[in-house]
């Protein structure tokens, strides 16, 4: 997982394999509550998917290019740079992995 930013995002968003960029704020409680949730879910998929967070205040190109205003944490799916799914709210880790169940193979735990 690694923080991005509008002069980061399109390198992100370009590379291969799956990527989810996930759009949040510092000052947003449910991103914050949603933080702890992603780090699990980073560990659990491991290197099947990149993730790239976004600060929305320190971003608003990003945010702006994607309808970003509110309702935050905002998570969004490419393959290969093409997006495939966009998930909103707060999810545990098991959620987010069959919500992109199609997309990840089945956790080695």
């Amino acid at each position: 997982m690694r923080f991005i930013d509008d002069a980061t995002v399109p390198e992100f968003l370009a590379g291969p394999g799956l990527r989810l960029m996930v759009l949040g704020s510092a000052e947003d409680l449910s991103s914050q509550v949603f933080g702890r949730q992603l780090s699990e879910f980073d560990q659990l998929t491991g290197t099947r998917l990149a993730i790239g967070v976004v600060e929305v205040a320190r971003s608003p190109e990003t945010a702006s290019a994607w309808g970003v205003q509110g309702d935050l944490p905002v998570q969004i799916l490419f393959q290969n740079g093409v997006m495939q799914q966009v998930l909103r709210g707060v999810r545990s880790p098991k959620g987010m992995w069959q919500a992109m169940s199609d997309y990840l193979d089945a956790p080695h735990i």
